[in-house]
This record gives C-alpha cells, sequence and structure tokens, in this order.
C-alpha cells in the first residue's frame, strides 16, 4: 500500500513539473509575441510619424497665392473657345464627380489649372471652372493611391454682376481664403457700393484634409 502510494506520488509530482514546464514554456512564448507586437507597433508609429514629418517639410517649401482677380484680369485676352477643357477620362480620373461645387457644370466648362505639390504621398492640384461669366479654382487633394481626400473653392470671380470674389493665399500647411461680398445701392446718378469681408483659415493635414482652423 505504502508503495501504490509513493508511486502515484511520484506520477503526481511528475505530471505536475511537466505541466509547469509547459506553463513556463507557454509563459516564454507569450512574452515573445507581446515583445514582437510591441516592437511591431512602435515601427509603425515610428513609420507614421517620419512620414508626416517628411509630409511636414515639403509643405512648408509650399508658397501659392491663388486669386480670383489675377485670373480674371486675362479675361479680355482669353479666347475662350481656345481654353484647353478636362476630357471625360480626366474628369473620371481626377474623380470630380465627387466634387459637390462643381455639380452642374458641365466637363466642357472644365480646365486643368496647377499642380502645386505632388511626390509619393500624394498630391495637390487646382482645377478651374472658366465660362463666358464667371472663373472659379478649386483645391483638391489625394492620396498617394490617387483617391480624391478633399477639395476647397479657393478662388472665384463674378465678371458680370461682381457681387462677390474669393482669393486665397498657402503658407505652408496654411490655407487663408479671402471672401468679399460687394453691395450695390442708390440710382444711376448717385450709385454707393459697400463690401465685407471675411477671412477663414484651414489646415493641411498629414493625410491632406483641409481642416478649418
Amino acid at each position: 500500500m505504502g508503495r501504490k502510494f509513493k508511486q502515484l506520488h511520484q506520477r503526481i509530482v511528475i505530471y505536475l513539473i511537466h505541466i509547469n514546464s509547459r506553463l513556463h514554456f507557454l509563459a516564454i512564448e507569450m512574452k515573445k509575441i507581446y515583445l514582437f507586437s510591441f516592437i511591431l507597433f512602435t515601427t509603425l508609429v515610428s513609420c507614421q510619424k517620419k512620414e508626416g514629418k517628411v509630409l511636414q517639410a515639403q509643405l512648408d517649401t509650399l508658397s501659392i497665392n491663388l486669386s480670383g482677380i489675377s485670373l480674371s484680369s486675362q479675361v479680355d485676352s482669353i479666347d475662350l473657345t481656345k481654353v484647353s477643357r478636362l476630357t471625360r477620362k480626366e474628369y473620371n480620373d481626377l474623380q470630380l464627380f465627387k466634387v459637390k461645387g462643381l455639380g452642374g457644370y458641365e466637363v466642357s466648362d472644365l480646365s486643368m489649372g496647377q499642380v502645386l505639390f505632388s511626390n509619393n504621398n500624394g498630391k495637390i492640384l487646382t482645377v478651374q471652372v472658366i465660362t463666358d461669366g464667371e472663373i472659379t479654382e478649386f483645391l483638391l487633394s489625394y492620396d498617394k493611391n490617387g483617391d480624391l481626400q478633399d477639395d476647397l473653392l479657393v478662388a472665384y470671380e463674378d465678371m458680370v454682376e461682381y457681387y462677390s470674389e474669393i482669393s486665397s493665399k498657402i503658407r505652408s500647411k496654411e490655407i487663408v481664403v479671402q471672401t468679399i461680398n460687394y453691395t450695390y445701392g442708390g440710382d444711376e446718378d448717385n450709385q454707393s457700393e459697400t463690401s465685407d469681408t471675411a477671412f477663414v483659415k484651414y489646415q493641411i493635414t498629414p493625410d491632406f484634409k483641409f481642416v478649418m482652423d
């Protein structure tokens, strides 16, 4: 009886040692998984921060004035029948059907503006609406896959009634949009003009969004 008990005791001890060994092995494996996950997470965060810093450094060199006045000043010398218009393919490739401000315009009203910024992370460009009564310019941003990220009206002038004018300045990652609204009064012999001006600031984020500051 004592011998059997001793053998049973030894088996239980061996079994517990085996279980403890397995638990120790699992603990080591869990530590490895945790360490690997931590290193991977840290690496990804570090890469994202580096990409953001690289993009910011590149945006710091961006300096553009977008003015409705400078655009419209050329209207008298522009033959609207000879303005280079966007093709349907260019319209689709630029995903302009997603830009609400372009609703109601025909593809034949649109023209390529300027490419302001372009690298492996994405690009920022403008598209113009040029008709016989107005000139409008939209700022558009795209990610590295070419997907449209955001749009913003940055220049406008009405050459018929002159009720509104929009111009913009871009300095580094900051966009300042200036809007002037005109009001006319009086009669033909004594006309008066008043105006009010508003400024709105936007920030260009690392993911190419235009966020109101």
